[in-house]
């Protein structure tokens, strides 16, 4: 009786330092963006390449990250967005890509996102791609699924 109670505890000891100790691994910190290029006020031109170099970082490992282009209509900034020309259509891109399995520090680079030359405007015909302020923006996320993001205005 008194061997099955010592065993008792001994058990209930160990799952609560076990289960403690579980609590220890959770991930709550998202990951780090430096963004090099483009740089914040950058012109990108229109039809051509961007230039894109990021260096991302996690204390656990990444998982993805994605870059958000799209027109600034003023919906975050104090001041109204600045047109160059009244015609075209505002341009828009969400492009994701996915780290490979266990990196803990990045460093992207590449020419993938390409400015175009024009877009299917709103009444469903080629428009030229509207100049102007744009955002950029880079979002990572980390395997627990913490996120962070960074954003800078870009011209076109």
């Amino acid at each position: 009786m008194k061997n099955s109670k010592i065993l008792a505890i001994s058990l209930m000891a160990i799952l609560v330092v076990g289960s403690s100790c579980k609590k220890d691994d959770v991930d709550n910190t998202p990951p780090a963006i430096v963004l090099g290029e483009p740089a914040n006020e950058d012109s990108l031109t229109i039809g051509e390449e961007v230039h894109f170099e990021c260096d991302f970082s996690d204390d656990v490992e990444l998982k993805s990250y994605k870059v958000d282009i799209h027109f600034n209509d003023g919906h975050t900034h104090n001041k109204s967005a600045e047109t160059f020309g009244e015609e075209g259509h505002p341009w828009t891109l969400e492009q994701s890509w996915d780290f490979e399995a266990g990196l803990k520090n990045s460093h992207i680079h590449h020419h993938e996102i390409v400015v175009p030359d024009s877009v299917v405007g709103e009444l469903g015909v080629l428009e030229p791609v509207l100049c102007g302020e744009y955002h950029f923006g880079v979002y990572c996320t980390d395997v627990a699924g913490n996120e962070s993001h960074v954003y800078i205005d870009v011209i076109l």
